[in-house]
């Protein structure tokens, strides 16, 4: 409209039969050009992704994004990143006014909750652009509710204890047989670090739901069972979970309570791992290339404490991350485009490497191997490692309450440290808030 009344001004108006054919020629040009240069501007589409992370995960996402941008100039891919410690907490303010991101990084039991609540797209509906032929039956089952597929994951990872060999020499303690020690035994070779080296801490004290996991496992146990519909272990295990988080605590083998939740909260290159100012702590695996990147220096990946001690192995791999799809979006089949070449496509890998796990994507995987680096290999070596000793597999969690399990161990570890609840009070707290959360 604007084109054609610029054109009349200052002009007499042409006859009704002229302007007609004017009309139809200026339209089959307008046509013609649609059809043979680059998309309308009507068909550009904008997707907003959502992860958490690194600042060198960050920085790797976006170069993926640049190269997916290239592949598909009618699509823009708006990035979004936060902490870890930050990004649940964002997600569930921007659910509950249905503005998820398009596409957006996810881990159970989060994605149980938001499957749930339906917030989610069937990625399987849009299996024309995101084939899955080549990912595992194990590792899509997770994501596999009632017929539909929910999350694609991003690799296979799982937790070990990254060990700063340089500072155990400096300290004069040997490393430990990590096919052998016992939690006892991590307690105090971090306080004979910490005690032999005054400015640094020998571990962690970990108050998070994973670390937790294991020792329930250990004892026999599983946070959940029966496919997540019944809560899987017992107030005495939990409690004596607790009462070693707080003689960890008392052991001296770790910084004050205080500054242990600052540094929860400190994106990996800046943590005092990664700074040389704590020996060793609970990682995940495919973190481990970063952390040597920071820190300037090779670590050593050793499972973890107790699993020779109790009644079982609790360690175990898994898909870590998986992508999903808002249920709110207005461009799901370019969001699982999106999901597509983020999972398959070689550049991406190339880019990516194990930086959200070994590549659960056969075809991936096979693409980035001839240019994996040492470090990326030992991570692959320890996975490996972990998948053959057949642990119990990763259970299920329930889908409402399995987020406020974790929530809720957060929370109640901080008050078990600093005494503000005991141990038993807060394993029996534990019990009650997941049961009303089921």
């Amino acid at each position: 409209m604007k084109q054609r009344s610029s054109t009349v001004v200052f002009k007499p108006s042409p006859p009704r039969k002229v302007r007609t054919i004017a009309a139809v020629l200026a339209a089959v040009v307008s046509l013609g050009v649609a059809g043979c240069g680059s998309p309308a501007a009507d068909d550009s589409v904008t997707l907003r992704f959502n992860w958490w992370g690194s600042d060198a995960r960050h920085a790797q996402t976006q170069q993926v994004i640049e190269r997916f941008e290239e592949a598909h100039p009618n699509i823009k891919v708006q990035p979004e990143f936060s902490n870890f410690s930050d990004y649940f907490n964002k997600l569930s303010t921007s659910a509950a006014s249905r503005d998820l991101p398009d596409v957006m990084q996810m881990t159970d039991p989060h994605l149980y909750t938001y499957i749930d609540n339906g917030q989610l797209v069937d990625l399987g509906k849009h299996s024309d652009v995101l084939p899955t032929g080549d990912f595992s039956e194990a590792s899509l089952a997770g994501t596999q509710i009632d017929g539909g597929l929910y999350g694609i994951p991003t690799g296979d990872s799982g937790f070990g204890m990254a060990v700063n060999p340089a500072l155990f020499e400096k300290a004069g303690v040997p490393l430990p047989d990590d096919n052998t020690w016992t939690w006892d035994e991590f307690k105090d070779t971090a306080a004979a670090i910490s005690k032999a080296l005054p400015d640094v801490a020998g571990t962690s004290i970990t108050m998070d739901e994973q670390t937790m996991n294991l020792w329930i496992r250990q004892h026999g146990e599983d946070y959940w069972k029966n496919g997540g519909s019944e809560i899987g272990f017992t107030a005495e295990t939990a409690a004596s979970w607790w009462e070693f988080v707080r003689s960890l605590r008392d052991s001296g083998g770790t910084q004050p309570v205080e500054a242990e939740l600052e540094s929860a909260s400190l994106a990996l290159e800046q943590s005092p791992l990664a700074l040389g100012k704590k020996a060793m702590t609970l990682i995940s695996v495919n973190q481990l290339g970063n952390l040597e990147k920071a820190a300037g220096q090779e670590f050593k990946l050793f499972r973890l404490p107790g699993e020779q001690q109790f009644k079982a192995e609790g360690g175990w791999t898994k898909p870590g991350i998986y992508y999903s799809v808002a249920a709110n979006s207005e461009h799901p089949k370019e969001a699982a485009m999106l999901i597509d070449f983020l999972t398959h496509a070689p550049e991406a890998g190339e880019i990516v490497k194990f930086d959200r796990g070994v590549p659960s994507s056969s075809k991936m995987l096979e693409a980035i191997t001839p240019s994996l680096t040492p470090v990326e290999g030992r991570v692959a070596e320890y996975v490996t490692r972990i998948n053959e000793l057949g642990t119990p597999a990763y259970a299920i969690p329930h889908p409402k309450a399995g987020g406020v399990l974790i929530d809720t161990v957060k929370r109640l570890s901080q008050e078990v440290v600093f005494d503000r609840m005991t141990p038993r009070q807060a394993a029996d707290q534990l019990l009650a808030d997941v049961k009303a959360a089921m």
